[in-house]
């Protein structure tokens, strides 16, 4: 596994401290100063490590307080920690009943308070808060369809979510007389923050979204329209009514980045075109910094920071030792360049890392199907790139990042025209390589294990992780959410039992034995049935004969207590790479045919 790897990190709302997490269970509280640099570190992991428990979540609940939730077995706990002066202490450790995931915690009117959601049987989502002392429960939503939870304002006892591209603020712990109701106010607008009575607002264009905000009182929507391309996905706004001004991050034609306007909507502020991708900024005390998770294909996620005068994006790691050495250089970036190629009327984005002079290949795609590949952190194509393979990067249409159009592509379509364009790539953008994979993740993983069915004679070697193989039943197996998920995406699809066989991998099992194929899942994964992969398995294996007989490779990998998780990449990247690099055969007087 490497030096430990930051899964976790967080800033305290008055910017005094951050808390960085780790894959090995270890967790430290820094302390900062007024332009966001660390100046002395705690650790809290001790407690639960010796008491033999892993940690699920760390959060601030106050300036001075902590709150940490750890399981041992079926058991979780939760552990409220305080700084006092140069000192950490445990102040209060709780058995948690509570059996649905916490969102948030909070210390609120002298008790603990927890955030917690609940989804019925029926799909809807419901949020409570929940008193770990008294054992109590109380719902401050009622039961929603496609509630996304966006903030709480503990202060003023509200909880802002969306539903159905409209915004509700309701309000919890009021008299309410004799009616059950929730009171909430509604807006026109996804909400995205409040402070105070400014509340701000997402607002979709034709081409994007772009952020506005309101006074409470007055209802109407100032923003700056006029002067600024539309986000392709607006992630984030965060108001400072204080400074008078907002912070937007987003995503622009697939690149991250951060936008500041003041109240009057004049643009101060913008970081963009930089290497690599900061996520999670917020200001620094001295409002002269940002500091975020920064991360790029080679580097892994660090603490780092940009000042807020350098608007092309100078990001400095933050210096924190951890384990045998300190986390502050950044490792040297590949030359990556964004293109496209043109399908029809529409143009395909791809990020191509291309080492001069070599002549194999790997288009790498990423899961979703909705998430979009950045300059983020890839262990396999950061070996690949160290093995002088050529990586196409592939943002196929259902990509976020390029506009809700292209995002909606594959609506009732999965398995159509994204998988096409994976094959388009093969022919007119890699036409002259002999050697040509396919990684993918997920439903990435999806996609390679089907054009890798349908046109076998095109790939050399494919490996898919965490996929699923077969859509009818995962679709018939699946919970509440993920049935949900399947009828918006394909509801038209699950109607013709033809259309799902035609684009279920499972089908294309007799071809399959023509590659070398890989297959790697969790024994643990919640979302993409670890049943599908080992079933896809057998059905080639009981064409096991003729696998042998052309020399192909067959492997599956289920690894223990893996989940469905981000980063998960980095468990399996060697094994990976080596599969797809292990037989690298040249032959470029065969190139002609892919032509």
């Amino acid at each position: 596994m490497g030096d430990p790897f930051l899964n976790r990190m967080s800033v305290n709302r008055e910017r005094t401290s951050m808390i960085l997490c780790y894959d090995d269970q270890t967790c430290e509280w820094c302390e900062l100063d007024d332009a966001g640099d660390v100046q002395a570190k705690h650790c809290l992991s001790d407690h639960w490590i010796g008491l033999g428990q892993t940690v699920q979540h760390v959060l601030f609940i106050g300036t001075g307080q902590v709150a940490a939730i750890t399981k041992e077995k079926t058991e979780r706990w939760i552990h409220v920690f305080q700084k006092e002066r140069e000192h950490i202490r445990v102040i209060q450790t709780l058995s948690l009943k509570l059996p649905f995931p916490v969102m948030q915690l909070a210390w609120q009117d002298g008790q603990l308070q927890l955030l917690f959601a609940v989804r019925h049987r029926s799909g809807t989502v419901q949020i409570g808060l929940y008193d770990p002392v008294q054992e109590k429960a109380e719902w401050v939503t009622p039961e929603l369809d496609n509630l996304q939870f966006v903030f709480w304002a503990k202060t003023e006892r509200e909880i802002g979510v969306n539903v159905g591209g409209a915004g509700r603020v309701y309000f919890y712990g009021k008299a309410n007389g004799s009616s059950r109701e929730i009171p909430y106010q509604e807006y026109a607008y996804p909400v995205m923050d409040k402070q105070g009575d400014r509340i701000a607002v997402c607002i979709p264009m034709e081409d994007g979204f772009c952020p506005g905000w309101m006074s409470v009182q007055e209802r109407v929507v100032h923003g700056s329209l006029e002067h600024s391309e539309p986000f392709s996905e607006l992630i984030r706004i965060q108001l400072d009514v204080d400074q008078q001004h907002i912070l937007c991050e987003g995503i622009l034609r697939g690149k991250w980045q951060y936008i500041q306007y003041t109240l009057d909507g004049e643009k101060t502020f913008e970081l963009c075109d930089y290497p690599g991708t900061l996520t999670q900024a917020v200001h620094s005390r001295d409002k002269q910094n940002l500091i975020g998770k920064y991360e790029s294909i080679t580097t892994a996620p660090v603490p780092a920071k940009c000042r807020i005068s350098e608007s092309f994006g100078h990001i400095t790691p933050l210096s924190v030792k951890h384990g045998d050495g300190p986390i502050s250089n950044l490792v040297k970036q590949p030359e990556t360049k964004y293109k496209h190629m043109r399908y029809g009327n529409a143009f395909i984005p791809y990020m191509d890392i291309h080492p001069e002079g070599k002549e194999q290949a790997v288009i790498y795609l990423h899961g979703g199907p909705h998430n979009c590949l950045l300059d983020s952190y890839s262990p396999v194509i950061a070996r690949l790139y160290e093995a002088g393979v050529r990586v196409i990067g592939l943002n196929y249409p259902g990509s976020s990042g390029f506009g809700s159009d292209y995002k909606q592509r594959i609506q009732d379509d999965w398995g159509g025209v994204d998988a096409d364009v994976i094959r388009l790539i093969r022919e007119q953008v890699l036409g002259s390589y002999s050697a040509v994979s396919l990684y993918g993740v997920s439903y990435g993983a999806y996609l390679a294990l089907l054009a890798a069915g349908r046109k076998p004679e095109l790939w050399s070697n494919v490996v898919a992780c965490a996929p699923f193989t077969d859509l009818s039943s995962l679709y018939a197996g699946g919970g509440a959410k993920l049935r949900s998920f399947l009828q918006t995406e394909i509801g038209e699809l699950l109607q013709d039992k033809s259309a799902l066989r035609d684009r279920s991998p499972l089908t294309y099992a007799s071809a399959l034995c023509e590659v070398d194929l890989q297959l790697v899942h969790g024994r643990n994964d919640q979302l993409c049935p670890v049943e599908q992969t080992e079933h896809l398995y057998r059905e080639i294996l009981k064409r096991k004969e003729p696998v042998e007989a052309k020399g192909r490779q067959l492997e599956m990998h289920i690894i223990d207590d893996l989940q469905h998780e981000v980063y998960a990449e980095r468990i399996w990247a060697a094994r990976a790479v080596h599969f797809l690099t292990q037989n690298r055969v040249i032959q470029p007087e065969q190139a002609t045919k892919l032509r």
